[in-house]
C-alpha cells in the first residue's frame, strides 16, 4: 500500500469534513432530536394525564349516578308511603262511613221495630177491648172464657 499525497489530502479533507460536521451539523441535529424527544415525552405525559382525568371523570360519573339512583329510590319510597297513607286514610274514612250507615240502619230498624210493636199493642188492645165487650155481654163461665181466649189467639 502506497501512501501518497492524495491519500494524505483525502485524510486531511475527511478530518476537516468531520470537524465542520462536528461543529456546525451535529449540534442542530442533536437539538432537533432532543426537542422531538421532549415533545414525545410531553405527549405521553399529556396522554397519561388525560387517561387519569378520564378515570376520575368515570368515578365522578359513577358516584353521581349512584347518588341519583339513591335519590330516586328515596323519592319512590316516599311516594309509596304517601300512597299507602292515602289508601289507609280512604279506608278508615270508608269504614267510618260504613259504621255511620250501619248505625243509621240499626237505628231505623229499631225505630221500625218499636213502631211495629206499638201498632201490635194497639191492635192487641183493640182485640182485648172487643173480647172484653163480648165477655161482658155474655155470661162468664170458665169454658166460655177459655174458648174466647183461644179464638182471640187464633185471630192473632
Amino acid at each position: 500500500m502506497n501512501i501518497n499525497a492524495t491519500l494524505i489530502a483525502q485524510a486531511l479533507v475527511f478530518v476537516v469534513f468531520v470537524a465542520i460536521c462536528w461543529k456546525y451539523v451535529w449540534p442542530p441535529i442533536i437539538s432537533i432530536m432532543e426537542e422531538r424527544e421532549k415533545r414525545i415525552s410531553d405527549g405521553l405525559e399529556a396522554a397519561k394525564k388525560a387517561d387519569d382525568s378520564l378515570e376520575e371523570a368515570k368515578l365522578a360519573f359513577d358516584k353521581e349516578l349512584n347518588q341519583a339512583k339513591s335519590e330516586a329510590a328515596g323519592i319512590l319510597e316516599k311516594a309509596n308511603a304517601r300512597a299507602s297513607q292515602i289508601v289507609g286514610d280512604a279506608s278508615s274514612k270508608a269504614e267510618a262511613e260504613a259504621e255511620k250507615i250501619m248505625t243509621s240502619a240499626s237505628t231505623t230498624i229499631e225505630n221500625e221495630t218499636n213502631k211495629a210493636k206499638e201498632e201490635l199493642r194497639q191492635q192487641m188492645s183493640e182485640i182485648i177491648i172487643d173480647t172484653t165487650q163480648k165477655i161482658l155481654g155474655d155470661e162468664i163461665s170458665p169454658e166460655k172464657h177459655d174458648a174466647i181466649l183461644k179464638k182471640a189467639a187464633e185471630e192473632l
